[in-house]
């Protein structure tokens, strides 16, 4: 049920973290990660990834806070990326539900796209920076520079978070995501053998030639298969994005 603006193709997925306990067992634990898609207007769609630290009640409760602030935009009132991102920081800086000092910071990007002028605004606060990738050319390149990440919610109530913005190519790839996507290791290994964002654009190079649909679903399995069968130790959310003319 994406929106599915002329011209474009848009597929998600979330996936809870599978962890290992006694027994050799896989739970699914109750996750904090969080993604949305909507329109706000007939051209115009808004795209958000959220991560909450940790796993379990908590972090569930962090992101289902944050989701009521989301009302804001549909009631747009908050249509610029950054002012958004600065509100919603600082209502949750003063939440009783989230707090830094236990652990309740939360990543953020939030991405409108302007369907008819092809228009990409986001801002992020200390999420990973999208990445894009040319169908022409196949060079995968990450959008927006480490310093413009910001900082995660709930911890700087006056941090003022800066607006990117793009116009997307034609015959390109945009790709959205949470950290594990890319922070997936095999069980016994250490951050060198992680998936990576080295492997993120390997697999997106390797799938050029795929719908967006089969290369989501390579994403999850290669990212997968990093693991050595381990399974992902961290909920993982994936946006892919894709403007075809």
């Amino acid at each position: 049920d994406l929106p599915m603006p002329s011209g474009y193709g848009i597929v998600a997925r979330y996936e809870p973290s599978q962890i290992r306990v006694v027994g050799d067992r896989p739970v699914v634990m109750a996750g904090g990660d969080y993604y949305d898609v909507f329109n706000m207007e007939d051209t115009q769609v808004v795209i958000l990834l959220g991560d909450a630290a940790g796993h379990g009640v908590k972090a569930c409760m962090s992101i289902m806070t944050m989701h009521t602030l989301i009302s804001m935009i549909r009631d747009k009132r908050f249509q610029d990326t950054a002012e958004f991102v600065t509100e919603v920081n600082r209502r949750l800086c003063n939440s009783d539900v989230v707090g830094a000092d236990q652990g309740g910071f939360i990543t953020l990007l939030y991405c409108t796209l302007d369907a008819v002028n092809h228009r990409l605004e986001w801002t992020s606060a200390g999420h990973p920076m999208p990445l894009i990738q040319d169908l022409k050319t196949n060079e995968v390149h990450k959008l927006g520079s480490k310093d413009k990440g910001g900082l995660p919610l709930v911890i700087d109530e006056d941090w003022e978070y800066e607006k990117c913005e793009i116009v997307i190519p034609e015959n390109s790839r945009i790709l959205l995501y949470t950290d594990g996507l890319d922070e997936a290791f095999p069980e016994d290994g250490d951050e060198e053998d992680q998936f990576g964002e080295d492997g993120i654009i390997q697999t997106l190079k390797d799938t050029i030639d795929l719908p967006i649909e089969d290369a989501l679903e390579r994403l999850f399995h290669d990212s997968h298969e990093a693991t050595g069968g381990a399974g992902r130790h961290d909920d993982t959310s994936v946006v892919l994005l894709e403007r075809r003319n």
